[in-house]
C-alpha cells in the first residue's frame, strides 16, 4: 500500500519537532538526537522534491512556535531548517554533496549574521557587544554543565583543582575560538547528514559528487592552513585569533581527507563493513590517531596516497 506524500509530511514535521525537543527535555545527554533534527525534512526533500521537503521544514517551525514561542523556532529554522530544506534542494539539482555542504554553511553563517545585526538593531547595542553577550552565555553555560559533571565524582582537593583548572582553560580557548567551533559544528552536522541521505538512498534518489574514498580537499586550502598555523604561533591578538578560528575549521577538513584515503586502503583490501566501522570509531576517538589522520590528509596533497602503486616489472 502506497502513503500518501502528504502523510511522510506530516509525519516528518512531527519527528522532526520531537528530535527538536530532546535537547530541551534531556540535555546534553540528547545532543546526538537533536543534531538529527533536519533528517527527516531532508530525505522527504530528497525522495519526493524540494516542495515537500520545505514544506515539512515549515510544518515543524509552526509546531515550535505554537509549542515552545518565537526565540526557539527561530534557532531551529536557522540551525536546521536551512539545511533540512537547502541540502536536497542543491542536491537534486546536481550540485556535488560537497560543494553543497559548503554552500549550506555559509547560507547559515549568513542567516546568522543578519540575525545579530537585526537583534543588535532593535536593541540599540554594537553588534559585537550582542556577540559577546551570546558567547559568553553559551561558555556560562558549558561551564556548569562541565562542573555538574565533576562534581559527583570523588576527587580529592587537588583533582579538584586541575579539574578547575582545565574547565578554566577550556573556557578560554571557547571564548577565542567560538565563531569557529560553531562553523565546524553546522559543517560536521551537514556531512553527517549527507552521509545519512546517502545511507537512506537504497536507489531511490542518487547523492551527486565523488564518492568519498576519492573525495580531495581543494588544493589552495593547504597553504592557508600553513599560514594560519604560523599565524597563531608567532602572532598575537586578532590576528591570532582569527588565524586560530581557521585551524578550528580547516583541520577537521583534513581529518575528513585522511578518513577518505583511509576508506580507499579498506576497500582495496576488502575489508568487511563491521571492520571499517570499528577502524573508524578507533581512528575518531582513541588519541593520538585523529591527529595522526589529519597529517594523512595534509600530506596526501604531495604524497597522493590513494594512487595505485605500480607492479614491479618482472
Amino acid at each position: 500500500m502506497m502513503i500518501p506524500r502528504g502523510l511522510y509530511v506530516v509525519l516528518g514535521a512531527f519527528i522532526g519537532y520531537m528530535l527538536f525537543g530532546t535537547f530541551a527535555a534531556f540535555g546534553f545527554a540528547a545532543v546526538a538526537m537533536n543534531l538529527l533534527t533536519p533528517l527527516p525534512a531532508a530525505f522527504i526533500g530528497m525522495r519526493f522534491g524540494s516542495v515537500n521537503g520545505g514544506t515539512t521544514v515549515v510544518l515543524t517551525a509552526l509546531l515550535i512556535l505554537l509549542t515552545n514561542g518565537q526565540a526557539p523556532v527561530l534557532t531551529y529554522l536557522v540551525q536546521f531548517g536551512i539545511p533540512g530544506a537547502a541540502l536536497p534542494w542543491l542536491l537534486n539539482r546536481g550540485v556535488a554533496w560537497d560543494k553543497a555542504t559548503v554552500t549550506v554553511i555559509w547560507a547559515m553563517v549568513a542567516v546568522s549574521i543578519c540575525g545579530l545585526l537585526a537583534f543588535s538593531l532593535v536593541a540599540g547595542q554594537s553588534p559585537f557587544t550582542t556577540a559577546g553577550d551570546l558567547i559568553g552565555g553559551e561558555i556560562a553555560q558549558t561551564k556548569i554543565v562541565m562542573q555538574e559533571m565533576f562534581a559527583s565524582a570523588d576527587l580529592s582537593a587537588d583533582q579538584s583543582k586541575e579539574v578547575g583548572l582545565v574547565v578554566e582553560d577550556m573556557a578560554a580557548f571557547l571564548q577565542r575560538a567560538y565563531p569557529g567551533i560553531a562553523i565546524t559544528v553546522s559543517g560536521l552536522m551537514t556531512l553527517a547528514l549527507v552521509f545519512l541521505l546517502s545511507a537512506l538512498a537504497r536507489g531511490r534518489y542518487t547523492v551527486p559528487g565523488r564518492a568519498f574514498p576519492e573525495w580531495k580537499a581543494p588544493e589552495f586550502l593547504v597553504w592557508i592552513l600553513i599560514v594560519a598555523g604560523f599565524v597563531v604561533v608567532f602572532v598575537d591578538g586578532w590576528p591570532g585569533t582569527f588565524a586560530l578560528n581557521l585551524l578550528v575549521i580547516l583541520l577537521p577538513v583534513y581529518f575528513l581527507q585522511g578518513l577518505a584515503v583511509i576508506d580507499c586502503f579498506f576497500r582495496r583490501k576488502a575489508f568487511s563493513p563491521v571492520f571499517r566501522a570499528v577502524g573508524y570509531l578507533l581512528l575518531t576517538l582513541v588519541n593520538p590517531l585523529p591527529m595522526v589522520v589529519t597529517g594523512i590528509g595534509v600530506f596526501d596533497l604531495w604524497a597522493d596516497f590513494r594512487k595505485p602503486k605500480k607492479e614491479p616489472e618482472s
